[in-house]
Formats: structure tokens, C-alpha cells, sequence
């Protein structure tokens, strides 16, 4: 390994480990233009009511999104930053710039995007919940079939001398009473 010269292989997983590759992929499918969430949240916290100045920057930008462009056809979540295609980031920044009247709308819409989501996230919560309850209940049930089977195991381990001797008994009895 000298100076001068690269080794493809360690090259390669240092791009892929850094995201590089992804990005690049983006890049190419279309979306050059990329903003880090956060940025995109600073631009219009100042515009924004107390209730959605609270959120994440990503779940602000996920709202924002979701709730005006419905497909997404022309943007792309990545981890720390939202790829545009050509030319819909200046749209978004011209939309966010424009009357109040339009921007009253856009934060009505965001916030009606935010409480579906809180909607959907409770839905989740109880439908998840309702699922492990009936998993500990058959849990429960299995546990209660082992234990009773091992009771049972354990009974028949410390009756069954007795049990046989009665047996034997009662054979021997009746062979005995049988022939008189």
C-alpha cells in the first residue's frame, strides 16, 4: 500500500459506510437538489403556530409533505435529508413565501396530517396491545397445561407402588375366589 494508490475494495465500503452510495443513487433517479430537514424547519419555524413549532424537523417535513403533495413522486425522505426533483424545491420556497391565506391552509392541512397520524399511531397501539394480551393469555394457558402435566407425572410417580399393590391384590383375590 503506497501513497499513491487506492485499494477499490476498502474505497468502495468507506463510500457505502458513509452513505455515499445511496446518495449517489438518488442523485441519479432524479433528485439533485437536497435540503437537511432541519434547514427546511428553520426556514418557516418563525411562521409556524406554538403546537407545530413542538415537532421533530422530520416529522415537520413528513407533515408538510404528506399533507400538500400526496405522491411523492417528487421528493424522497432520505435520513437526515429531503432530495427534491428539478425545480420543486424552488416551488416548495415559492408556496412557503406566498399570502398568509394560503399559508393558514398549508398549516390547517399540516395539522390535520399530525392528528391522523396521532390517530393512527393510537389505532396501532391498541391493535398491538390487544395482540400480546392474547399472546400472554396463551402463554398462560401452555403454562398451565405443563404444570398440570407435570403435577400429574409426579402423582402417578408417587401413587403407582400403591396402585400396583392393590392391583396385585385384587387379581390375587379374585383368582383366589374364583376357584373356590
Amino acid at each position: 500500500m503506497s501513497s499513491s494508490q487506492f485499494e477499490g475494495g476498502k474505497v468502495l465500503n468507506q463510500l457505502t459506510s458513509l452513505g455515499m452510495v445511496t446518495a449517489l443513487e438518488l442523485m441519479q433517479a432524479g433528485f439533485p437538489s437536497r435540503v437537511a430537514f432541519k434547514e427546511l424547519y428553520d426556514m418557516y419555524s418563525s411562521k409556524l403556530p406554538q403546537k407545530l413549532k413542538s415537532l421533530h424537523p422530520r416529522m415537520f417535513c413528513s407533515a408538510l409533505f404528506s399533507s400538500y403533495w400526496h405522491e411523492s413522486n417528487d421528493y424522497r425522505f432520505g435520513v437526515t435529508k429531503i432530495f427534491f426533483r428539478p425545480g420543486k424545491f424552488a416551488e416548495v420556497d415559492l408556496l412557503m413565501k406566498t399570502e398568509s391565506t394560503h399559508l393558514s391552509d398549508m398549516i390547517a392541512k399540516v395539522e390535520k396530517w399530525v392528528l391522523r397520524q396521532c390517530w393512527r399511531r393510537l389505532q396501532y397501539a391498541i391493535l398491538a396491545y390487544n395482540k400480546w394480551r392474547k399472546i400472554a393469555a396463551w402463554r398462560t394457558n401452555c403454562i398451565i397445561n405443563i404444570q398440570k402435566n407435570i403435577k400429574m407425572w409426579n402423582t402417578r410417580k408417587i401413587y403407582q407402588p400403591r396402585i400396583k399393590g392393590i392391583r396385585t391384590i385384587k387379581d390375587s383375590m379374585s383368582k383366589h375366589f374364583d376357584y373356590d
